[in-house]
């Protein structure tokens, strides 16, 4: 049975304005900056794909633990500095507030898991009103790796008290249909955020919506 709902939030819950291509960009040049040759990294790789293939070529050649957390200190800072700039003009995507209030009726757990800095969401917290519609939040800075490692999924799960089988994932990106799937999850994708349907499909998509209002209809019926 249905028991919680888990949401990302940019494109998702809120209109996306991250500068991804930049934080694309520049992710990729630290690291080439600190060592990794340039054609490692494609033009498809994200954030997220980028520090992978970089975190193997680093410990391939004997990094040290500590030397790898400092790099991922410097790349958090540099995430949060876009982040930071965007969550200034955060903007709620028109009627998710009312989406999510309505699960919060019907008995279910909400939760967002977002690959966001805890800085910028604060900042976004403080701006609109949907603190209180979840009973967690948590950013990458909470989430042992971020999406699409399935850390922070299963992370989540266990703070909410739920089984994979009895919640879904709601998001907008590819990186989250492959975090959900890798943590047993079932995924459902929007396509008010950066992605097409098609792609959402082949990400994993078990339903893909228009908007969140078309949730709840899915969820009303599992209920039933």
């Amino acid at each position: 049975m249905l028991k919680a709902v888990i949401f990302d939030l940019d494109g998702t819950l809120t209109v996306l304005s991250l500068p991804l291509d930049a934080m694309r960009r520049d992710t990729k040049e630290y690291y080439r900056s600190q060592g990794v040759p340039a054609e490692l990294f494609d033009s498809e790789d994200g954030i997220s794909s980028s520090t992978v293939k970089a975190r193997e070529y680093f410990f391939s050649r004997g990094i040290s633990d500590d030397e790898w957390r400092q790099m991922e200190e410097e790349i958090d800072k540099m995430l949060s500095c876009h982040e930071g700039w965007a969550a200034t003009d955060a903007k709620i995507i028109d009627g998710s507030l009312d989406v999510v209030s309505e699960l919060k009726s019907m008995g279910l757990k909400t939760a967002i898991l977002t690959n966001n800095g805890r800085t910028a969401v604060d900042v976004i917290l403080k701006q609109l009103p949907m603190g209180d519609l979840f009973d967690v939040i948590q950013t990458r800075n909470e989430s042992p790796s971020p999406k699409p490692f399935p850390d922070g999924l299963n992370h989540l799960i266990e703070r909410i008290a739920v089984k994979p089988k009895e919640v879904v994932y709601v998001g907008d990106a590819r990186i989250d249909g492959a975090a959900a799937k890798r943590a047993g999850i079932e995924f459902w994708g929007v396509t008010t955020g950066e992605t097409s349907k098609n792609d959402l499909v082949e990400a994993g998509a078990s339903h893909v919506f228009n908007s969140l209002h078309q949730v709840l209809t899915v969820i009303k019926s599992r209920l039933a």
